[in-house]
């Protein structure tokens, strides 16, 4: 028997309509994807301490920490250094992208975003890390 491992996402958006929508598109499709949410960076890090993912999907604009020095944090970390990340902003700086670069960051989602943008971002990151 073929069997497929379930592709485990950690969502870290504060807009909780972002989170839902996220959520909800992949609980339709059917698709072998568990999403975990996080609200912001801090329980992103209690998610990350708890659990396995596979991949983070990181908005940069959130209150508290910005999305871009938590990503670069988790890149730069022993730990998360290979987690795959996609960072989700409709307002990044050419600082925040060269930073992004920097830190081995190469997959931006601009909000507003499809569904199917999100379903091809995630699916071409997939295959660059599997």
């Amino acid at each position: 028997m073929n069997s497929v491992k379930k592709l485990t996402i950690l969502v870290v958006d504060d807009d909780p309509k972002v989170r839902e929508l996220i959520q909800n598109y992949f609980t339709m499709r059917g698709e072998d994807i568990n999403c975990v949410m996080a609200a912001d960076t801090q329980q992103a890090v209690m998610k990350l301490s708890n659990q396995e993912f596979d991949l983070v999907l990181i908005d940069n604009v959130m209150p508290g920490k910005l999305g871009i020095d938590f990503a670069v944090t988790l890149k730069r970390s022993i730990k998360y250094g290979k987690l795959p990340i996609v960072l989700m902003s409709g307002a990044l700086q050419q600082d925040d992208v060269l930073k992004a670069i920097d830190a081995g960051i190469r997959d931006i989602l601009v909000k507003p975003f499809s569904l199917k943008q999100l379903n091809e971002k995630i699916q071409r990151v997939m295959k660059k890390f599997s």
